[in-house]
């Protein structure tokens, strides 16, 4: 890849006001860079290795398309893997070749690409980021009734209204959890399960009460008392209750 001089240049500032004084050696490195070649826009931010460590881009927010990871030979953890958020705080998606995920490693493969040109708000390195499994892409909603251990699981499409039939069973069961899985572009999702008579089911979570359901990594809702299901919908339309 080409870049102008102009841009090369810009990159070196960045580089330069990110160094602390005192700083390691280039072989202990650990170094975020952002860039967007059309804009000729880039910044390099720095980072403490052995740590969480979240910091905002160095001169610029962005917008940005690319991102790309450096680790200097003498960093001891070179599976080390980082973060970028967008302006609302939530993981911008990214892909290198046949990958696509949340965080992104080195590797010594390059560039990360932003599936759409965004700003970055903050950039995070944590030795405890791993891959994202095969299930990252996933919808799943699970139902269960642990007093007579029924359970059924069933996935769904995203980007559309998606309509089914619970898996193996109808119940009765007394709780839903739904699974959205993080490379899912829509994470505020909600579904809904319907009782044998087409009516919506209400459900509860802590102080939450509603008819359709999220996840929010916040566990099992509740039904208000046991039901059949004679379907599940997921709907990028629907929207919590107000309160």
């Amino acid at each position: 890849m080409q870049y102008s001089s102009i841009f090369l240049a810009a990159l070196a500032v960045t580089s330069a006001i990110a160094a602390p004084l005192g700083s390691t050696s280039p072989d202990n490195e650990i170094r975020v860079i952002l860039s967007n070649q059309a804009t000729e826009l880039g910044t390099q931010t720095t980072f403490t290795e052995g740590q969480r460590e979240q910091q905002r881009p160095v001169g610029s927010s962005g917008p940005y398309k690319t991102v790309e990871l450096n680790l200097g030979k003498g960093v001891k953890k070179q599976d080390l893997r980082c973060q970028v958020l967008d302006d609302q705080g939530k993981p911008i998606v990214l892909t290198r070749g046949a990958n696509t995920d949340i965080t992104f490693g080195d590797g010594g493969k390059g560039e990360w690409t932003f599936n759409k040109e965004s700003t970055v708000s903050s950039i995070i390195c944590d030795p405890t980021f791993a891959k994202i499994g095969a299930g990252g892409t996933e919808i799943r909603v699970t139902l269960s009734n642990q007093a007579t251990e029924l359970g059924s699981q069933t996935t769904f499409t995203e980007g559309k209204r998606d309509e089914e039939t619970p898996v193996g069973s109808t119940g009765p069961f007394q709780t839903v959890l739904l699974s959205v899985g993080a490379l899912v572009q829509n994470q505020d999702l909600r579904c809904q399960v319907l009782d044998n008579a087409g009516k919506a089911i209400t459900v509860k979570r802590g102080q939450s009460v509603d008819t359709t359901f999220g996840d929010g990594g916040k566990g099992e809702w509740t039904f208000q008392m046991a039901s059949q299901v004679s379907k599940i919908i997921c709907d990028p339309a629907f929207k919590k209750a107000s309160a």
